[in-house]
């Protein structure tokens, strides 16, 4: 793995690595329809990947864990080993996050999924693409201070107000001006109307319908896990994946942590390749 902005490198790793651009992003396709990105669709993009490669089985590594769940109840066969960063195991159920969210606020007390309502409002694309609005986009999911996400992602309408009032902080301190200019690019060239589609797909009842279809005996996987908590996310809180780990996680399970936020795999890149390539030393393949 080779280091970009800051990203996760893992110089003492000799074997081979395949990685892509999530779709929606970068230079893969962008397409508009919430449905080209359930949870089925995703995970058979990744196949069609390691088909192309001619790679039969990987060790898979994901940061936000939705695609290599996936990965994991329809593909299980797929996967020797499994690492999420900062988001763990999610199951195939069908549960819609913004139902979740209610639930989850009457225990925590504030409502970690808020920002979501927004970002799957029709015209979410538009507000955020106006005219000196990316910059107030980019300091809304890349805080400078992670704690700032409870009053601004996890309060009901709190994200559309921060992109309409154009409010902005300065950068958080593992973010460069060059990698916010990438970042900003990449955004505004391709639109926002694919990215979105990836929370437009978690709502969508037809989505959570076919969730819904992969056989519960699925849920359970049995290859070794390494879960890195990331303990300042205040969205993706670690207790929920190690709640979900210890109910459906039956091999190994290696749990380390960091003082980091959501982009953890950004601020603490040499922190977490040295965690992982620890782990990938000892497992028994």
């Amino acid at each position: 793995m080779a280091k970009t902005g800051g990203f996760l490198r893992a110089p003492g790793l000799r074997d081979r690595c395949a990685r892509s651009d999530q779709l929606g992003y970068g230079g893969t396709d962008k397409p508009t329809d919430p449905k080209s990105y359930s949870g089925r669709a995703l995970a058979g993009d990744m196949i069609d990947i390691l088909d192309a490669e001619s790679i039969e089985q990987v060790i898979a590594i994901g940061h936000d864990g939705y695609v290599l769940s996936r990965l994991l109840n329809y593909h299980s066969q797929r996967i020797s080993a499994c690492a999420f960063f900062g988001v763990g195991y999610k199951p195939s159920d069908g549960s819609n996050p913004l139902t979740r969210s209610v639930q989850i606020k009457e225990l925590i007390g504030y409502d970690v999924f808020a920002y979501m309502r927004f970002f799957v409002e029709p015209d979410a694309h538009a507000v955020i693409e106006k005219n000196g609005c990316m910059d107030s986009f980019i300091s809304l999911i890349w805080p400078e201070v992670p704690e700032s996400w409870k009053k601004s992602m996890s309060v009901d309408g709190g994200a559309r107000a921060w992109i309409e009032n154009n409010t902005t902080t300065a950068l958080p301190s593992y973010m460069t001006v060059e990698d916010k200019g990438a970042f900003k690019t990449s955004l505004l060239g391709g639109g926002m109307s694919a990215p979105l589609c990836w929370y437009k797909a978690m709502v969508d009842q037809t989505n959570l319908e076919d969730d819904k279809k992969c056989p519960p005996a699925t849920w359970e996987f049995h290859q070794s896990l390494l879960f890195v908590a990331f303990n300042r996310d205040c969205i993706a809180l670690p207790v929920f994946s190690d709640t979900t780990h210890n109910k459906y996680a039956k091999g190994p399970v290696t749990r380390e942590e960091i003082s980091g936020d959501h982009w953890g795999v950004m601020s603490h890149a040499g922190e977490l390749s040295e965690m992982l390539l620890k782990w990938l030393g000892g497992l028994d393949l």
